[in-house]
């Protein structure tokens, strides 16, 4: 099974990089569905082959959602590095 990460660690996540950056969360319902990525399941499969596979779609749903103010690709890249450094 292919781990995901909660809505609420994604949040925290933007939270830090919105500080940082000087950006803002433009929608929170984003965040939430980029966040189900990495974990995404049909009938219990997991719809990724691995966790290289789920960081590179996590990171590609944030590009695609843009759930930040501004600097998503940015974004997309700590969420992809962090999601590794938690799974692989």
């Amino acid at each position: 099974m292919t781990p995901g990460l909660t809505a609420e660690q994604v949040l925290l996540l933007a939270d830090e990089f919105c500080a940082a950056h000087r950006v803002q969360i433009r929608d929170f319902g984003a965040l939430v569905a980029a966040a189900t990525v990495p974990g995404a399941q049909i009938s219990g499969i997991p719809v990724h082959a691995g966790t290289q596979a789920a960081g590179r779609a996590f990171a590609e749903a944030v590009i695609a959602l843009e759930p930040l103010s501004d600097r998503n690709r940015d974004f997309a890249a700590v969420c992809r590095k962090v999601y590794l450094l938690m799974y692989s």
